[in-house]
């Protein structure tokens, strides 16, 4: 026999299963990580001590969009741009070199390194009010693993990659 309280939960469970299978499960897998920055060059002060950042990756269809949002930023920044790429070693307080090289979607294919911000993921940012943003929208997903987000002193070159010396980095992993 099927009461009332049956009815409720059971049309409830369904309510929840239809509600959650419509566009947001399009989106693919999501992948979060947040946290203090580590500090690359702890000598010096810099306007990234004590800065926190938050990394978010949302696949779909074979594509990432990538959002880092760094919050703390020191006055000093204030109108400034800062490279910032995905990495493909972890970040270790101290030493820039821990994180790697780039993450390149040809290389992790096999393929010879095309760098672009079609190949790597690049998220510069300004900063305005202590705080900046960087979006990126790539043709590929990165690998699963433990990777970083290094901010760089310059702006990202578009045609070397290259940004300046690393500052500051946050531990990813998707």
């Amino acid at each position: 026999m099927i009461t009332s309280t049956k009815l409720r939960t059971a049309v409830g469970a369904t309510a929840i299963v239809l509600l959650t299978a419509g566009p947001a499960l399009a989106l693919g897998p999501f992948a979060r990580s947040s946290g203090v920055l580590s500090d690359l060059a702890p000598a010096a002060s810099g306007p990234f001590d004590g800065a926190s950042a938050r990394v978010q990756l949302v696949e779909s269809s074979g594509a990432s969009h990538a959002v880092l949002t760094v919050k703390g930023i020191g006055a000093t920044a204030e109108g400034q741009t800062f490279g910032a790429h995905v990495h493909d070693g972890p970040c270790i307080a101290g030493d820039g070199a821990s994180a790697l090289g780039h993450y390149n979607s040809h290389v992790h294919a096999g393929l010879p390194a095309e760098i672009s911000d079609q190949t790597e993921v690049w998220l510069d940012f300004t900063v305005s009010n202590g705080e900046g943003t960087g979006n990126a929208n790539v043709p590929f997903v990165p690998e699963s693993g433990s990777r970083s987000v290094v901010i760089h002193a310059l702006p990202t070159n578009p045609q070397t990659g290259t940004a300046g010396a690393r500052l500051a980095c946050l531990t990813v992993a998707w």
